[in-house]
């Protein structure tokens, strides 16, 4: 165990943050700002971005931020891609920068910090002559292709469009491709810096493109490319702590329909509380009661425990069946074991976006909630460890051997082998098409060596730890009720809802207590919005949670009450459909509510959607099975049989 901890510290040296000269944020007149530039890409498609200089804009040849001022590092010459990617990039990008597909590389501006309050800079960049028609369709497919771009300063996010379309009979933008239409690029743009002077602060960056700018892009054009820097004293309300909030977009997030969700989660939660009450407080409270008095007391109370035919009936007579071990043993295991890594995760990661006022809000750093999420679910297989190993050695009995190994081997490889396929299968695409996002050869490494080094012996550990935690000696009973060497076959002709297909049921509570609050976390993924209200996304996780445990109570009874003691699976199963139902919806928005297109973004869109559809899943599965779990000892512990 004390090797282990030793090795936790490793997560900082894998996930730590990039080095900077700009981490104080804080400058004197004539201190180096930097303009980093990070990635460009078609507007509708998020992860079909490439590198900035994958376009052939003037790029540095080294990094140079001389004294002198003046852009002496921008080459004027003919494009050259090695020549870029030689050129300075800020630090080593952090493992969770490169997941994020940040990859900042210098602009090669001289940019300084103003010694007057106010001051404007011109940065000549270069002089293009488009001589090669492969370059000039590189910029007519930008413009067609709604190409965007984003640049950082001073750790503040600025974009800005790559050109337009221009009516040549008009001269005017248009916002859809016509025949006529005619590419036209940028080539002034204006930084408009907010800054503060006394304490030495940026506040605002702002990226202005001038219309009387746009230039055709013919073959043989000459494209003069100008930057200015304007610098201007803060004269807004904002300040440095809070400069980040114009970001976030508060009227979409503060919607009517957002607090409506909440309501309407909680209305279900009453519901399902109220459906709890009743068979809880009534209907099992008056089996449980008879089931421990004497024939002529319940001949004087009026009720029986024997229906019409003259036997034993529903749930009573299942004491020898309920905890049988389910089909599947090793499977079911694992499954519960990454459900609880998932859970812990998800846990772990929203509180620390809750708690963002105290260590820095997570939305402000490019790789610090990845961070979080990487660090949280390596550390947590400890806990998928601890649970399968745990559920595996209590349902199992005492007789269960070395087959232990393979649950823990199945657990330890599950969530893992999902997310190599997934992400095996995007980078290959990623690096056909070149883009940004392709995983370079040492973060694979990284990433393998965090398995390899950390989870797995957590992963080890907690199975050792489960193990031992569970009594079933020999002669220990773990459960309140023995079961029989045989199993009791189902009645025959079962309504369809005290069947497996109960599962699909039991899983659309639980997703109708949180698709509401999916649609604003979807948007945030796929449409460039800075997703805040943690507190939101905790409420929301607190009542999915609840809801699934108690449809679980709820289905499980029902199965009990039908005679089927099969439920173990039909539980898991009904919590694990609500990520069914989240993919289903994440299509339903992908074709509705977004212009997403091509094969890349396609595969990167449905690939991020099976990784988050089967990861609440497994969650919700846990949950349920284990609240499943819970009613089913309490109502058969209290139930006396001869």
């Amino acid at each position: 165990m004390r090797r282990i901890l030793l090795l936790l510290p490793l997560l900082s040296c894998f996930i730590g943050n990039i080095s900077a000269d700009e981490r104080t944020h804080k400058y004197t007149p004539g201190d180096v700002v930097h303009l980093w530039v990070n990635k460009i890409g078609p507007y509708a498609n998020p992860q079909e971005a490439y590198e900035y200089y994958s376009l052939p804009f003037c790029h540095p040849e080294h990094e140079a931020h001389e004294e002198g001022g003046g852009t002496s590092g921008l080459l004027d010459g003919d494009f050259d891609l090695k020549k870029v990617y030689a050129a300075g990039k800020r630090g080593e990008w952090s493992t969770a920068e490169i997941l994020g597909g940040h990859k900042l590389r210098s602009s090669g501006y001289s940019i300084f910090f103003p010694k007057k309050e106010s001051e404007v800079v011109t940065e000549k960049e270069c002089t293009k002559y488009l001589r090669d028609e492969k370059e000039a369709k590189l910029f007519q497919k930008a413009v067609l292709e709604r190409y965007f771009y984003q640049f950082y300063l001073d750790d503040l996010p600025v974009w800005g469009m790559v050109g337009e379309l221009v009516d040549p009979a008009t001269n005017e933008i248009l916002s859809e491709y016509t025949d006529d239409a005619v590419a036209h690029i940028y080539t002034h743009r204006t930084l408009v810096i907010n800054y503060d002077h006394e304490e030495g602060r940026i506040i605002t960056v702002d990226l202005v493109s001038a219309k009387d700018s746009l230039q055709p892009i013919v073959k043989d054009a000459k494209l003069s490319f100008e930057l200015d820097v304007e610098w201007s004293p803060n004269k807004t309300e904002l300040k440095y702590a809070n400069r980040f909030e114009r970001y976030l977009d508060e009227a979409f997030f503060a919607h009517t329909i957002h607090w409506f969700s909440l309501l309407n989660s909680g209305m279900m939660v009453l519901f399902l509380l109220g459906m709890m009450s009743f068979i809880l407080l009534r209907t099992l409270r008056r089996d449980i009661l008879k089931s421990g008095v004497a024939e002529g007391d319940i001949e004087r109370e009026g009720v029986s425990l024997i229906n019409d035919e003259g036997e034993m009936s529903g749930w009573k007579l299942l004491s020898t069946e309920v905890f049988r071990s389910p089909s599947y043993l090793h499977l079911l295991c694992a499954l519960l074991g990454s459900g609880s890594q998932v859970l812990f995760t998800a846990v772990g990661v929203t509180l620390f976006c809750v708690l963002g006022p105290l260590h820095g809000n997570v939305y402000e750093s490019r790789d610090e909630l990845m961070s979080s999420i990487i660090n949280m679910f390596t550390l947590s297989t400890i806990v998928a460890g601890y649970c399968s190993g745990r559920s595996f050695k209590i349902w199992s009995g005492p007789k269960s051997g070395k087959k232990w190994q393979l649950s823990m081997g199945l657990t330890l490889v599950f969530l893992p082998l999902l997310l190599i396929v997934v992400f095996g299968m995007l980078n290959n695409l990623s690096i056909y098409y070149g883009t940004i996002y392709t995983l370079p050869f040492w973060t694979v490494v990284k990433l393998f060596g965090l398995y390899i080094c950390i989870s797995l012996p957590l992963g080890i550990v907690g199975t050792i730890i489960g193990r031992a935690s569970a009594n079933t000696k020999p002669g220990a009973q773990y459960f309140p009720c023995r079961t029989n060497t045989l199993a009791r076959p189902l009645p025959e002709n079962l309504p369809f809802y005290a069947t497996w297909k109960l599962s699909f049921i039991s899983g659309l509570f639980p997703f109708g207590s949180i698709f509401i609050e999916l649609y604003y976390v979807l948007t945030s993924i796929w449409n460039y919005k800075f997703y805040h209200v943690y507190y939101f996304m905790l409420a929301v996780g607190v009542i999915l949670l609840t809801v699934t445990a108690m449809t679980s109570v709820l289905s499980t009874y029902v199965l009990l009450q039908h005679e089927n003691h099969y439920w173990q699976w039909n539980a898991f199963m009904g919590g694990a459909s609500t990520g069914l139902y989240i993919y289903l919806y994440s299509t339903f928005y992908f074709l509705f509510k977004t212009s997403m297109y091509g094969l890349l973004q396609t595969a990167y869109y449905f690939g991020y959607t099976a990784i988050i559809s089967v990861s609440f899943g497994v969650m919700c599965g846990f949950v349920a099975f284990f609240s499943a779990t819970l009613f089913v000892q309490t109502i058969f512990r209290n139930v006396k049989y001869d």
